[in-house]
């Protein structure tokens, strides 16, 4: 599997930030990791679930999203669970702050 280009993953960062600002306003249950890789595939989005979980990482330490990341244990494995948005990760979507890495449509 090719390594996503810079570009998708600025597109990506800017889809993903979007939707977990959209499902804050309207007041929605907190994403899932899982649930987000649901949402871009039917957008028509490549992007894995080892992307999927390095863009939120990576839109985390932007400090743009927050969220809890569970692990398994015994097998090592996953989550990140109850994705929302931070003041900062708001103002990229409104536009009043401004990041090169995240691309807003």
């Amino acid at each position: 599997m090719p390594k996503a280009n810079v570009q998708h993953k600025r597109r990506l960062r800017g889809k993903m930030l979007k939707l977990v600002y959209e499902n804050h306003e309207a007041q929605g249950h907190r994403l899932d990791d899982v649930t987000l890789a649901s949402v871009l595939e039917r957008l028509l989005f490549d992007a894995p679930m080892n992307l999927v979980r390095e863009i939120l990482q990576d839109l985390q330490e932007r400090r743009f999203i927050s969220f809890d990341l569970e692990r398994d244990r015994s097998t090592g494995a996953i989550a990140i669970r109850r994705i929302q948005v931070t003041p900062s990760g708001r103002d990229i979507i409104e536009e009043t702050l401004s990041d090169p890495a995240v691309e807003v449509e």
